[in-house]
């Protein structure tokens, strides 16, 4: 197991750990622009849903150091582009909620 495995799937567990701390315990201060540019509406929605999309993220990156082993670089590219759309994802579900839905 290298490095690079190891490195994958700690960020790849914070990064689920913190998607259950969001949805949870509804804390939205890890998130960028927070109290400065927007508020949520609803808590509960925002909540469940920035979590579930950080969850898949973590699974993204566990997934990516794993598949490295066998596919290289093209696990990387593929991991990457998920990662980004999930990325854009989360900026659109804070964008619902901004908008009441």
């Amino acid at each position: 197991m290298g490095i690079d495995m190891v490195i994958g799937l700690a960020i790849g567990l914070f990064l689920m750990w913190l998607g259950y701390f969001v949805r949870t315990k509804k804390a939205f201060g890890i998130l960028a622009g927070f109290g400065e540019t927007w508020q949520p509406v609803h808590k509960e929605r925002l909540g469940n849903r920035i979590g579930i999309l950080l969850i898949i993220l973590g699974a993204i990156a566990i997934f990516t150091s794993i598949f490295m082993i066998w596919f290289g670089a093209t696990a990387g590219k593929i991991s990457g582009v998920l990662a980004i759309i999930d990325v854009v994802l989360i900026i659109i579900a804070i964008g619902l909620d901004q908008i009441g839905y």
